[in-house]
Protein backbone atom coordinates (compact mmCIF):
# COMPACT_ATOMS: atom_id res chain seq x y z
CA UNK A 1 0.00 0.00 0.00
CA UNK A 2 1.71 3.36 -1.24
CA UNK A 3 1.57 6.76 1.10
CA UNK A 4 1.26 9.94 -1.07
CA UNK A 5 3.73 10.90 -2.85
CA UNK A 6 3.72 14.58 -3.36
CA UNK A 7 3.95 16.31 -6.95
CA UNK A 8 7.25 17.36 -7.10
CA UNK A 9 7.08 19.13 -10.50
CA UNK A 10 6.06 23.03 -8.05
CA UNK A 11 7.75 22.70 -4.81
CA UNK A 12 7.25 25.72 -2.90
CA UNK A 13 9.04 26.92 -1.10
CA UNK A 14 9.64 26.31 2.54
CA UNK A 15 9.61 29.92 3.71
CA UNK A 16 8.27 32.83 2.10
CA UNK A 17 9.43 36.77 3.26
CA UNK A 18 6.64 38.84 3.51
CA UNK A 19 6.28 41.34 0.44
CA UNK A 20 5.08 45.44 0.93
CA UNK A 21 1.69 45.02 0.99
CA UNK A 22 -0.69 48.06 0.06
CA UNK A 23 -2.93 48.73 3.44
CA UNK A 24 -5.90 47.97 2.94
CA UNK A 25 -8.85 49.83 5.42
CA UNK A 26 -11.42 47.12 5.45
CA UNK A 27 -8.97 43.90 6.43
CA UNK A 28 -9.23 42.68 9.63
CA UNK A 29 -6.83 43.27 12.00
CA UNK A 30 -4.13 40.76 12.49
CA UNK A 31 -5.52 39.32 16.36
CA UNK A 32 -9.15 37.53 16.05
CA UNK A 33 -10.54 36.26 19.10
CA UNK A 34 -10.95 32.52 20.25
CA UNK A 35 -9.12 29.69 20.89
CA UNK A 36 -5.51 28.57 20.01
CA UNK A 37 -3.41 26.11 19.99
CA UNK A 38 -0.04 26.69 21.51
CA UNK A 39 1.46 23.69 22.58
CA UNK A 40 0.77 19.42 22.86
CA UNK A 41 -0.18 17.85 26.14
CA UNK A 42 2.86 15.74 25.41
CA UNK A 43 5.54 18.39 25.72
CA UNK A 44 4.60 19.27 29.05
CA UNK A 45 5.55 16.37 31.62
CA UNK A 46 4.99 17.54 35.29
CA UNK A 47 7.65 20.19 36.19
CA UNK A 48 7.95 21.72 32.71
CA UNK A 49 8.28 25.21 31.78
CA UNK A 50 7.53 26.69 28.39
CA UNK A 51 7.36 29.81 26.96
CA UNK A 52 4.84 30.53 24.23
CA UNK A 53 4.48 33.91 21.30
CA UNK A 54 0.88 34.52 21.52
CA UNK A 55 -0.40 37.70 19.60
CA UNK A 56 2.57 39.27 20.11
CA UNK A 57 3.50 38.64 23.72
CA UNK A 58 4.81 36.10 25.84
CA UNK A 59 2.79 33.50 27.75
CA UNK A 60 4.42 31.26 30.36
CA UNK A 61 3.05 27.76 30.22
CA UNK A 62 3.98 24.88 33.10
CA UNK A 63 2.60 21.99 34.62
CA UNK A 64 2.56 21.43 38.05
CA UNK A 65 4.13 18.13 39.87
CA UNK A 66 0.65 16.83 40.32
CA UNK A 67 -0.35 17.52 36.53
CA UNK A 68 -2.59 20.45 37.04
CA UNK A 69 -1.71 22.72 33.71
CA UNK A 70 -1.00 26.54 33.78
CA UNK A 71 -0.66 29.64 31.61
CA UNK A 72 0.72 33.14 33.23
CA UNK A 73 1.40 35.90 31.77
CA UNK A 74 5.28 36.19 31.90
CA UNK A 75 6.75 39.26 34.30
CA UNK A 76 6.82 38.15 38.03
CA UNK A 77 4.67 40.81 40.20
CA UNK A 78 7.63 41.58 42.20
CA UNK A 79 10.71 42.98 39.98
CA UNK A 80 9.35 42.24 36.15
CA UNK A 81 11.61 39.02 35.75
CA UNK A 82 10.81 36.71 32.95
CA UNK A 83 9.33 33.33 34.15
CA UNK A 84 10.11 31.39 31.30
CA UNK A 85 13.59 31.88 31.26
CA UNK A 86 14.66 30.45 34.63
CA UNK A 87 11.53 29.89 36.21
CA UNK A 88 11.06 26.53 37.25
CA UNK A 89 8.28 24.38 39.26
CA UNK A 90 8.41 23.07 42.86
CA UNK A 91 5.98 20.61 43.74
CA UNK A 92 2.63 23.06 43.16
CA UNK A 93 4.60 26.48 42.80
CA UNK A 94 6.18 28.31 40.16
CA UNK A 95 9.16 29.80 41.29
CA UNK A 96 10.86 33.23 39.54
CA UNK A 97 14.67 33.06 38.70
CA UNK A 98 14.72 36.07 40.34
CA UNK A 99 14.67 36.38 43.82
CA UNK A 100 12.92 32.77 43.82
CA UNK A 101 9.42 34.24 45.34
CA UNK A 102 6.55 31.44 44.81
CA UNK A 103 3.34 31.58 43.51
CA UNK A 104 0.79 28.90 43.79
CA UNK A 105 -1.46 27.36 41.24
CA UNK A 106 -3.90 29.72 41.49
CA UNK A 107 -1.64 32.63 40.89
CA UNK A 108 -1.07 33.71 44.43
CA UNK A 109 2.35 34.71 46.09
CA UNK A 110 3.15 31.62 48.34
CA UNK A 111 6.22 32.70 49.44
CA UNK A 112 9.45 34.52 49.67
CA UNK A 113 12.75 33.63 48.81
CA UNK A 114 14.13 35.56 52.04
CA UNK A 115 11.34 33.68 54.21
CA UNK A 116 9.47 36.57 55.14
CA UNK A 117 5.64 37.21 54.69
CA UNK A 118 4.70 37.23 50.71
CA UNK A 119 3.16 40.51 49.15
CA UNK A 120 -0.07 40.46 48.16
CA UNK A 121 0.88 39.81 44.28
CA UNK A 122 -0.79 37.16 42.29
CA UNK A 123 0.41 36.41 38.20
CA UNK A 124 -1.92 37.10 35.67
CA UNK A 125 -3.46 33.42 34.67
CA UNK A 126 -4.69 33.30 31.13
CA UNK A 127 -7.85 30.85 30.22
CA UNK A 128 -5.89 27.24 29.17
CA UNK A 129 -7.89 24.26 28.04
CA UNK A 130 -6.75 20.49 27.25
CA UNK A 131 -8.53 19.11 24.20
CA UNK A 132 -7.43 16.14 22.33
CA UNK A 133 -3.62 16.40 23.84
CA UNK A 134 -3.42 20.25 22.58
CA UNK A 135 -3.01 22.79 24.94
CA UNK A 136 -5.58 25.68 23.64
CA UNK A 137 -5.03 29.21 25.42
CA UNK A 138 -7.94 31.98 24.82
CA UNK A 139 -7.86 35.36 23.49
CA UNK A 140 -9.61 38.25 23.60
CA UNK A 141 -8.75 41.94 22.26
CA UNK A 142 -11.10 42.87 25.27
CA UNK A 143 -9.96 40.48 27.84
CA UNK A 144 -13.30 39.30 28.24
CA UNK A 145 -13.60 35.32 29.75
CA UNK A 146 -14.50 32.45 26.99
CA UNK A 147 -17.65 32.50 25.33
CA UNK A 148 -17.75 29.10 23.79
CA UNK A 149 -15.11 25.94 24.09
CA UNK A 150 -13.04 23.92 21.59
CA UNK A 151 -14.84 20.93 20.99
CA UNK A 152 -13.27 17.33 20.20
CA UNK A 153 -14.56 15.05 17.38
CA UNK A 154 -16.40 11.66 19.12
CA UNK A 155 -14.12 8.99 20.91
CA UNK A 156 -13.61 6.24 17.95
CA UNK A 157 -11.42 3.19 18.34
CA UNK A 158 -8.49 2.17 16.47
CA UNK A 159 -6.39 5.48 16.38
CA UNK A 160 -2.98 5.05 16.60
CA UNK A 161 -0.92 7.66 18.17
CA UNK A 162 -0.99 11.54 17.56
CA UNK A 163 1.93 13.13 15.55
CA UNK A 164 2.69 16.50 15.71
CA UNK A 165 4.51 18.77 13.91
CA UNK A 166 4.79 22.43 13.52
CA UNK A 167 5.50 25.17 10.87
CA UNK A 168 5.69 28.96 10.92
CA UNK A 169 3.76 30.48 7.79
CA UNK A 170 3.37 34.15 6.90
CA UNK A 171 -0.02 34.71 6.65
CA UNK A 172 -3.55 35.67 8.48
CA UNK A 173 -5.56 33.03 10.20
CA UNK A 174 -8.58 34.08 8.70
CA UNK A 175 -7.00 33.27 5.31
CA UNK A 176 -5.51 29.84 6.37
CA UNK A 177 -9.10 28.90 7.77
CA UNK A 178 -10.88 30.64 4.39
CA UNK A 179 -8.67 27.79 2.30
CA UNK A 180 -11.56 25.42 3.85
CA UNK A 181 -14.63 26.53 2.00
CA UNK A 182 -12.57 28.20 -1.21
CA UNK A 183 -13.13 24.91 -3.47
CA UNK A 184 -11.88 27.30 -6.55
CA UNK A 185 -7.97 27.18 -5.26
CA UNK A 186 -7.96 23.33 -5.38
CA UNK A 187 -7.26 22.47 -8.88
CA UNK A 188 -4.49 25.19 -9.61
CA UNK A 189 -2.87 25.03 -6.69
CA UNK A 190 -3.34 21.23 -5.03
CA UNK A 191 -4.12 19.62 -8.08
CA UNK A 192 -7.01 18.09 -6.67
CA UNK A 193 -10.62 17.84 -8.02
CA UNK A 194 -13.46 18.61 -5.23
CA UNK A 195 -17.41 17.90 -5.28
CA UNK A 196 -19.20 19.02 -2.21
CA UNK A 197 -21.01 16.20 -0.61
CA UNK A 198 -22.29 18.84 2.20
CA UNK A 199 -22.29 22.63 1.56
CA UNK A 200 -20.80 24.54 4.16
CA UNK A 201 -22.90 25.25 7.29
CA UNK A 202 -22.34 28.20 9.74
CA UNK A 203 -23.55 27.54 13.04
CA UNK A 204 -22.14 30.11 15.71
CA UNK A 205 -18.20 30.19 16.19
CA UNK A 206 -18.22 26.76 14.15
CA UNK A 207 -18.51 26.08 10.79
CA UNK A 208 -18.95 22.60 9.32
CA UNK A 209 -18.55 21.08 5.50
CA UNK A 210 -17.92 17.73 3.76
CA UNK A 211 -16.64 17.83 0.52
CA UNK A 212 -14.49 14.84 -1.75
CA UNK A 213 -10.99 14.82 -3.19
CA UNK A 214 -9.66 13.47 -6.47
CA UNK A 215 -6.21 14.18 -7.75
CA UNK A 216 -6.57 15.90 -11.25
CA UNK A 217 -3.40 13.97 -13.12
CA UNK A 218 -0.21 12.52 -11.69
CA UNK A 219 -0.13 8.94 -9.81
CA UNK A 220 -3.00 7.44 -7.82
CA UNK A 221 -2.28 6.59 -3.91
CA UNK A 222 -3.69 5.02 -1.12
CA UNK A 223 -5.40 8.59 -0.30
CA UNK A 224 -6.73 9.51 -3.71
CA UNK A 225 -7.32 6.48 -5.05
CA UNK A 226 -11.33 5.87 -4.20
CA UNK A 227 -12.36 9.66 -4.02
CA UNK A 228 -12.03 10.18 -0.33
CA UNK A 229 -14.56 11.98 1.86
CA UNK A 230 -13.38 14.49 4.39
CA UNK A 231 -15.65 16.24 6.41
CA UNK A 232 -14.00 20.10 7.72
CA UNK A 233 -15.12 21.20 10.95
CA UNK A 234 -13.42 25.03 11.80
CA UNK A 235 -13.78 26.39 15.17
CA UNK A 236 -13.38 30.16 15.55
CA UNK A 237 -10.21 31.05 13.43
CA UNK A 238 -7.57 28.90 14.80
CA UNK A 239 -9.05 25.37 14.99
CA UNK A 240 -9.80 23.37 11.64
CA UNK A 241 -10.43 19.75 12.02
CA UNK A 242 -10.42 17.18 9.09
CA UNK A 243 -11.42 13.60 9.36
CA UNK A 244 -11.23 12.14 6.26
CA UNK A 245 -12.30 8.62 5.07
CA UNK A 246 -11.20 6.06 2.60
CA UNK A 247 -13.66 3.75 1.85
CA UNK A 248 -11.89 1.16 -0.40
CA UNK A 249 -9.41 0.29 2.11
CA UNK A 250 -10.93 1.15 5.59
CA UNK A 251 -8.37 4.08 6.31
CA UNK A 252 -9.30 7.33 8.21
CA UNK A 253 -7.04 10.14 8.70
CA UNK A 254 -7.83 12.99 11.50
CA UNK A 255 -5.96 15.99 11.45
CA UNK A 256 -5.95 19.13 13.66
CA UNK A 257 -4.32 21.96 11.68
CA UNK A 258 -4.63 24.94 14.55
CA UNK A 259 -2.53 28.19 14.28
CA UNK A 260 -1.99 31.33 16.41
CA UNK A 261 -0.20 34.32 15.30
CA UNK A 262 2.76 35.29 16.45
CA UNK A 263 2.58 38.75 15.83
CA UNK A 264 1.37 41.01 12.95
CA UNK A 265 2.50 39.05 10.08
CA UNK A 266 3.33 35.71 10.86
CA UNK A 267 1.38 32.61 12.04
CA UNK A 268 2.29 29.51 13.88
CA UNK A 269 1.14 26.33 12.22
CA UNK A 270 0.73 23.12 14.95
CA UNK A 271 -0.52 20.44 13.03
CA UNK A 272 -1.78 16.70 15.02
CA UNK A 273 -2.24 13.58 12.92
CA UNK A 274 -3.88 10.11 13.72
CA UNK A 275 -4.96 7.22 11.50
CA UNK A 276 -6.41 4.28 12.30
CA UNK A 277 -6.42 0.92 9.86
CA UNK A 278 -10.70 -0.28 10.13
CA UNK A 279 -10.17 -2.46 7.24
CA UNK A 280 -7.48 -4.60 8.41
CA UNK A 281 -8.44 -7.50 9.94
CA UNK A 282 -4.78 -8.23 11.90
CA UNK A 283 -5.05 -6.08 15.00
CA UNK A 284 -1.54 -5.62 15.75
CA UNK A 285 -1.08 -5.18 11.70
CA UNK A 286 -3.57 -2.10 12.18
CA UNK A 287 -2.21 -0.89 14.93
CA UNK A 288 1.65 -1.14 13.65
CA UNK A 289 0.49 0.65 10.32
CA UNK A 290 -1.37 3.22 12.77
CA UNK A 291 1.46 3.90 14.44
CA UNK A 292 3.71 4.25 11.10
CA UNK A 293 1.41 6.21 9.70
CA UNK A 294 0.92 9.62 10.90
CA UNK A 295 4.81 10.24 10.16
CA UNK A 296 4.29 10.96 6.42
CA UNK A 297 0.64 11.59 6.12
CA UNK A 298 1.94 14.88 8.56
CA UNK A 299 4.54 15.83 6.51
CA UNK A 300 2.48 15.10 2.98
CA UNK A 301 -0.48 17.51 4.75
CA UNK A 302 2.51 20.34 5.48
CA UNK A 303 3.37 19.89 1.93
CA UNK A 304 0.66 20.68 0.74
CA UNK A 305 -0.40 23.54 2.79
CA UNK A 306 3.33 25.03 1.85
CA UNK A 307 2.16 25.52 -2.07
CA UNK A 308 -0.32 27.91 -0.74
CA UNK A 309 2.24 30.20 0.99
CA UNK A 310 3.61 32.33 -1.95
CA UNK A 311 -0.28 33.79 -2.19
CA UNK A 312 -0.78 34.02 1.61
CA UNK A 313 2.37 36.08 1.99
CA UNK A 314 2.03 38.21 -0.83
CA UNK A 315 -1.65 39.12 -1.00
CA UNK A 316 -3.76 41.81 0.21
CA UNK A 317 -7.52 41.80 0.81
CA UNK A 318 -10.26 42.92 -0.79
CA UNK A 319 -13.40 44.16 0.33
CA UNK A 320 -15.20 43.80 -2.21
CA UNK A 321 -13.73 40.62 -4.38
CA UNK A 322 -15.49 39.86 -7.70
CA UNK A 323 -16.33 36.64 -7.04
CA UNK A 324 -17.41 33.96 -9.91
CA UNK A 325 -19.73 30.79 -9.79
CA UNK A 326 -17.23 27.80 -8.26
CA UNK A 327 -15.52 30.22 -5.46
CA UNK A 328 -17.09 28.71 -2.52
CA UNK A 329 -19.29 30.77 0.00
CA UNK A 330 -16.54 33.35 0.56
CA UNK A 331 -18.59 36.29 1.12
CA UNK A 332 -20.76 33.80 3.59
CA UNK A 333 -17.39 32.90 5.67
CA UNK A 334 -16.04 36.21 5.84
CA UNK A 335 -19.48 37.74 7.08
CA UNK A 336 -19.46 34.32 9.76
CA UNK A 337 -15.40 35.42 10.33
CA UNK A 338 -16.17 38.74 11.20
CA UNK A 339 -17.28 37.67 15.16
CA UNK A 340 -14.28 36.92 16.35
CA UNK A 341 -12.96 40.51 15.96
CA UNK A 342 -13.97 42.43 18.75
CA UNK A 343 -11.84 45.50 17.88
CA UNK A 344 -12.77 45.87 14.56
CA UNK A 345 -14.34 49.17 15.24
CA UNK A 346 -16.91 51.18 12.39
CA UNK A 347 -14.40 53.44 10.76
CA UNK A 348 -10.38 52.74 9.85
CA UNK A 349 -9.25 49.26 10.85
CA UNK A 350 -5.62 48.50 10.83
CA UNK A 351 -4.13 46.98 8.07
CA UNK A 352 -3.03 42.93 8.59
CA UNK A 353 0.46 43.62 7.04
CA UNK A 354 2.30 46.49 7.37
CA UNK A 355 3.32 48.56 4.57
Amino acid sequence: MSLPKPDRSRPPSPTVPSSPAVPCPAAPPPYPDGWFAIASSAELRPGRVLTRRLMGEDVVVYRTRSGRLRVVRPFCPHLGAHLGHGGRVRDEELVCPFHHFAFGPEGECVRTGYGTPPPRARLSAVASREVAGLVFVWWHARGEPPSWEVAAPPAAEGFGPVRCLVRTLVAHPQDFMENVIDTGHFTPIHRLGVRMVEEPRFDGPRMTSAYRLARVGGRKNVLFSSAPVTRATVQGLGVFIAETTVPTFGVGMRAWFCVVPLDPVRIEMRLAVAVRFAGVRHRGTARALAALAPGPLAWFSTFETARDLPIWAHNTYLEHPRLAQGDGPITKYRRWARQFYSDWPGGARPARRPA
